[in-house]
C-alpha cells in the first residue's frame, strides 16, 4: 500500500496514453462540477496528479546532486548565472509558475460538492493543503512578495489585478495550510513514506518557518525585508513543528546507521529516517541517471574546496586542510583527509579505493580532472554521494536505468531545523538533537569551537556566536548536496561566503596526469574558474537575492511592483 498513490499517478499517466475515453475527458483543471467532484474517488483522482510535481532525480537541470549547484558547494563546467550577477531581465510572463496553485485551488472550490463524509477524503483535502504550501512557497523563494489567492481565478477574474502581498502574508497563510494539513492528513506509520503524511507537513513546515525567520533578521534593514516582521514568530513556528514531529507517538523516530549507504538506497519505504521520498521505476520509465552521474560519469560536476574544508577532523576539531595541502598532494591528499576527518566527508567525495560499481569489482582510481564534457571533475574532488556501487545502474551508461529513491523529507534536516531556529529563539544549544547526528556519523559529542581556531574560517558578511557558527557547519556538512545550500545564503544573506572570490579545488599532483596542466593558484590548489571569474563571482547584493517580476506580468498589471535592483 506504501506505492498506491505512485501506482495510480502511474495508471492515470498509461490511461492518458491509451484510452480514447480518458483523451476525451475535460482537463483536469477544467473539469465542470456536473461531470466532477461528486466522490471521495474524484478527489483522490484529482490530487494525485500533483505528487508528479514532487522533486525527482529525473528532473531536467535538477535531482540531486546537481541542486547544490547554485551555492558554494558545488559547481559544473561553467559559471552559475545567479552567484555571478550574470542574469537579465525576464521577458514573458508567469502563467506556468501559476499552474499548479490554480489547479489546486480548483480542489478548494469544488471539494464540498462532494456527498461522501468527510472521514472518507481526509487525507485527500489534507494532501491539497499542503500541495498548496508547496507551491506558494515556491513562489516566495523565488519573488519574495507574491498575490494570494485562495480560489481559482479565470482569465477575466477581476482579481488578476491585484498587486503583490507581503511576502509575510503569504508564508502566514502558508502555516495555516500545513496546520490544516497536519490535522487531516494520515500518519506515516499508517500511510506509508512516499505518501504525503501528517510528519511531511510537520517537516515542511519547520523548513518554511525556518527560512522566513532567517530572512526577515538576516535581510532587515534592506529592500528585501518586511516591514514590522518578527524573526522570532517564525523561529517559533518552526521550533514548534519540530517539536511536535520529534515527540510525537504515531511517528517511529531514528536516523539510518549508515549514512553513505541512505541517499543511494532504491526502496526507502522501510527507513525511519525518510518522511517523504519520490520513489523510481525504470520499467515504467521513472527511473533517473542519478547512479550514471555518480558511478560511471560526473555530469560535469565537482565539489568545491569551500565544502571540503568544512568537515572537522575526527575529535570534532578544525582541521588544517591547507597545512596538510602542503605536504600532500592529489590522491595522496584524498587518502589523508578521508583518514583524518568526519566520515561523512568519505561518503560525500570519491576517495580512491572506493568500490564504485560492485558488478564489475570497479574501485576509484583518481578524479577525473583531464575529462571532458559529461566526464569532467574540474575540482578533483568527485561527488560520491547519492552513488550506490551494489545497484543495478551502478557504472551503466546514461539511460534513466537508476531507481534510486529521491528524499524529499528527512528526519535529520527537522532536527537542524530545530537547532538552528531554537538558538536563534533563545540562545540555546540543542545538544541532544545535534548528537544524534554525531553519534550517527562516527563523530564525538557536538562541542562549540572557538571561530579563532579555525584556519578555514567562513566569512557571512556579518559576526555570528561561535555556537551559531557551529550549528551552521553541521547543517553544510550534513545535508551537503541536497539542494539546501542555495537557501541557506540566500536566507542568511550570506553572499560573502564566496563575493569576488573563486571556487577552488584539491592540491594538484602533476605526476599523476602528465599531459594535463590546470590552472591552480599559490597554495597549488585547482583553480578552475581563474578565467572565467577572474575577480570571483560578482553576485549583485542589491538584486540577486530575488529574480525579477517578468515584464509582460508588470505591462499586463500595472499594480505589481518590481523587485529590487531590477
Amino acid at each position: 500500500m506504501k506505492n498506491y498513490r505512485y501506482t495510480l499517478l502511474f495508471a492515470l499517466i498509461i490511461l492518458a496514453t491509451a484510452c480514447e475515453d480518458f483523451l476525451d475527458r475535460d482537463p483536469l483543471d477544467e473539469i465542470s462540477t456536473d461531470s466532477y467532484w461528486k466522490t471521495a474517488s474524484d478527489l483522490e483522482n484529482y490530487v494525485v496528479q500533483f505528487y508528479q510535481e514532487l522533486p525527482s532525480h529525473n528532473d531536467v537541470g535538477a535531482g540531486m546532486p546537481l541542486e547544490d549547484e547554485g551555492s558554494d558547494n558545488l559547481i559544473q563546467a561553467v559559471t552559475n548565472e545567479v552567484m555571478n550577477g550574470e542574469r537579465g531581465i525576464t521577458t514573458g510572463d508567469w502563467t506556468d509558475e501559476w499552474k499548479n496553485i490554480r489547479g489546486i485551488n480548483l480542489f478548494f472550490d469544488n471539494f464540498r460538492n462532494v456527498e461522501d463524509d468527510l472521514s472518507s477524503y481526509q487525507q485527500y483535502l489534507g494532501e491539497a493543503h499542503f500541495f498548496r504550501a508547496w507551491f506558494y512557497f515556491q513562489l516566495v523563494e523565488k519573488y519574495g512578495d507574491v498575490p494570494w489567492y485562495s480560489s481559482a481565478l479565470s482569465t477575466d477574474s477581476e482579481e488578476l489585478m491585484n498587486p503583490r502581498d507581503p511576502r509575510t502574508l503569504v508564508i502566514d497563510s502558508i502555516l495555516v495550510d500545513l496546520d490544516k494539513a497536519v490535522d487531516l492528513l494520515n500518519t506515516i506509520n499508517s500511510a506509508g513514506n512516499s505518501t504525503i503524511t501528517k510528519e511531511a507537513a510537520l517537516a515542511l513546515k519547520s523548513r518554511i518557518a525556518l527560512y522566513e525567520g532567517a530572512w526577515q533578521k538576516y535581510h532587515a534593514g534592506t529592500e528585501f525585508a518586511t516591514s514590522g516582521a518578527d524573526p522570532d514568530k517564525y523561529f517559533q513556528e518552526c521550533v514548534g513543528a519540530a517539536e511536535e514531529l520529534m515527540n510525537g507517538s504515531s511517528y517511529t523516530k531514528g536516523l539510518y546507521d549508515d549514512y553513505y549507504e541512505l541517499f543511494g538506497l532504491d526502496n526507502m519505504s522501510a527507513v525511519d529516517e525518510v518522511l517523504l521520498y519520490r520513489v523510481a521505476n525504470e520499467e515504467e520509465s521513472l527511473g533517473s541517471n542519478v547512479q550514471y552521474y555518480t558511478t560511471n560519469a560526473t555530469d560535469a560536476m565537482s565539489i568545491t574546496w569551500w565544502l571540503v574544508s568544512s568537515y572537522l577532523d575526527k575529535d570534532g576539531i578544525p582541521y588544517d586542510y591547507q597545512e596538510v595541502a602542503s605536504g600532500n598532494q592529489g590522491n595522496d591528499f584524498l587518502v589523508k583527509i578521508a583518514e583524518d576527518c568526519d566520515p561523512r566527508l568519505k561518503a560525500t567525495v570519491w576517495i580512491p579505493g572506493d568500490l564504485r560499481v560492485a558488478s564489475t569489482a570497479a574501485y576509484f582510481d583518481k578524479p577525473f580532472i583531464n575529462q571532458g564534457g559529461e566526464f569532467l571533475c574540474g575540482t578533483g574532488f568527485q561527488v560520491k554521494k547519492f552513488s550506490n556501487p551494489y545497484s543495478d545502474a551502478a557504472g551503466r551508461d546514461w539511460g534513466g536505468y537508476s531507481e534510486t529513491g529521491y528524499i524529499i523529507f528527512r528526519y535529520a534536516e527537522v532536527l537542524l531545523n530545530y537547532a538552528e531556529a531554537k538558538y536563534e529563539l533563545d540562545g540555546t544549544v540543542a545538544y541532544d538533537q545535534l548528537n544524534l547526528l554525531r553519534k550517527r556519523a562516527g563523530m564525538p559529542d557536538f562541542t562549540v569551537n572557538p571561530q579563532s581556531s579555525d584556519p578555514n574560517l567562513l566569512d557571512y558578511g556579518y559576526t555570528i556566536s561561535d555556537e551559531l557558527y557551529e550549528i551552521r557547519r553541521e547543517r553544510r556538512v550534513e545535508l551537503a548536496l541536497e539542494g539546501k545550500r542555495e537557501d541557506d545564503y540566500r536566507r542568511w544573506a550570506a553572499h560573502a561566503l564566496f563575493y569576488q572570490k573563486r571556487p577552488l579545488g584539491y592540491p594538484f599532483d602533476p605526476s599523476e596526469f602528465p599531459d594535463y596542466d590546470p590552472p591552480v593558484n599559490g597554495n597549488n590548489l585547482i583553480d578552475y574558474f581563474l578565467s572565467q571569474l577572474p575577480n570571483g563571482y560578482q553576485f549583485r547584493p542589491e538584486q540577486d537575492y530575488l529574480d525579477d517580476i517578468p515584464q509582460d506580468e508588470l505591462t499586463l498589471n500595472p499594480n505589481l511592483a518590481q523587485n529590487p535592483g531590477w
